[in-house]
């Protein structure tokens, strides 16, 4: 039987867009667990479970970095989300919460204040240059990573995290309109915990 074709074509109503019929689970794809996981998210974005658990013979570590490339992905629509209300203007330092600023290092050795759509902005294509690395990030990769791409991606997901903590603190409607829609920080907290990948700081409380 033919695969079900994973594709938009041209005319597709705007209410099927994404909806074709999820295959079973192919480990030796380029992209199968990518689109499992988005899969997953389509399906139901409140099984925060079922979206983080690894299908078997899945290796820990492409099942982190995939997860950070969706998550990755995601925040740029949560930016997009925050331009009316995040400018330059409005926030123009990176800030989350009383006590909490963060300088960004896309600028060279030394660390700037830029502002918060800025930092936002700038350190998520700096990431996504980073984990499309192929000298450490081989696609696709089904084993595991070396210790330098572990740590690389913890400190993604540390960098991050601090938009989601800008968004939850300073643009509070916005940041929980899309985290309704999406799960997002819910999932990344899941995944951050699971695999200890680093300290969310400041902390936040989404129920």
């Amino acid at each position: 039987m033919a695969e079900p074709r994973r594709r938009n074509l041209p005319g597709t109503p705007q209410g099927e867009i994404f909806k074709w019929k999820s295959s079973d689970f192919k480990a030796d794809g380029h992209y199968s667990v990518q689109e499992w996981i988005q899969d997953k998210i389509r399906s139901d974005p409140t099984d925060i479970k079922a979206i983080c658990k690894p299908p078997e013979h899945v290796h820990k570590h492409e099942w982190i970095y995939e997860h950070i490339r969706q998550i990755i992905i995601e925040l740029n629509a949560l930016v997009v989300s925050l331009q009316a209300s995040c400018t330059g203007s409005s926030c123009p330092k990176m800030t989350a919460g009383e006590g909490f600023e963060f300088l960004s290092a896309c600028y060279g050795a030394q660390p700037q204040m830029v502002s918060a759509v800025d930092y936002a902005c700038h350190n998520i294509d700096f990431h996504v240059a980073i984990i499309n690395k192929t000298k450490n990030f081989p696609r696709p990769n089904h084993d595991a990573l070396g210790k330098k791409a572990m740590k690389e991606l913890s400190d993604v997901a540390k960098r991050l995290y601090r938009i989601i903590a800008h968004a939850y603190f300073h643009h509070k409607e916005e940041f929980m309109g899309f985290e309704f829609a999406t799960g997002l920080y819910k999932r990344f907290a899941h995944l951050n915990e699971t695999y200890k990948l680093t300290s969310f700081t400041p902390a936040i409380k989404v129920n």
